[in-house]
């Protein structure tokens, strides 16, 4: 249910996304001051990070409109195709039942010490707050930029069936990892590099106009 891809993307695709990404015409990154709250401190000056959304489904966003990078979707959307080739057979249904929910970019920079942000799962059902539960038809996905000390840390299912132990993955460059949305997950920020960049996807196996329809078979045995 957790699947940690090596060498993720072809060497040259790589190289040429990594150089788009790092370059200062490449990528225009905006200001987030509010990450999700560490775990290890109380909400403060390092409580940020900066972000750039490559994609974003209408009934993700607030005021209810697609978020669509022009320049940078192109070239980023072949991520969701080697995801795809890591799922098992079932999965493998025509592109338009396998929809691309949300990608974003993260890059967290160096504050000198390490930082565990918040535990989360990517997207619910409802109010997360107020009764809701994460959305058992999506595939979350953390793809590495950048090879640092920060991680990436998962939370696996116990004999009891409960969400208690921790698979912590590196920070390793052209590494992906895979896993279902109910698995709660959280990354922690790296002090030995001037900056963490991460990508942040989100697939969904539904039709695109059911997408919280709690009836769909869920993916818990995709990987």
């Amino acid at each position: 249910m957790i699947k940690i891809i090596p060498d993720f993307l072809p060497k040259p695709l790589f190289g040429y996304l990594k150089q788009i990404v790092e370059s200062e015409k490449g990528m225009l990154w905006c200001w987030n001051h509010r990450n999700l709250a560490p775990q290890n401190k109380a909400v403060g000056a390092e409580n940020y990070k900066l972000g750039k959304t490559l994609y974003c489904a209408p009934e993700l966003e607030a005021n209810g409109q697609e978020n669509y990078d022009k320049e940078l979707m192109p070239l980023f959307g072949v991520f969701q195709l080697y995801m795809m080739e890591h799922m098992q057979d079932r999965c493998k249904t025509p592109q338009d039942q396998v929809v691309l929910k949300r990608m974003k970019m993260n890059l967290y920079p160096n504050q000198e010490t390490q930082v565990d942000h918040g535990i989360h799962n990517d997207i619910w059902i409802g109010d997360r707050n107020h009764g809701g539960k994460p959305n058992p038809n999506i595939v979350t996905a953390v793809f590495n930029f950048t090879t640092c000390n920060g991680s990436t840390t998962i939370f696996d299912k116990d004999e009891e069936g409960e969400y208690t132990k921790k698979i912590v993955v590196p920070s390793l460059e052209n590494t992906m990892v895979m896993f279902n949305n109910p698995h709660p997950h959280f990354g922690t920020t790296q002090n030995d590099t001037p900056a963490r960049i991460v990508l942040n996807i989100n697939l969904a196996k539904a039709p695109v106009n059911n997408f919280n329809n709690e009836n769909f078979e869920p993916i818990d045995d995709y990987f």
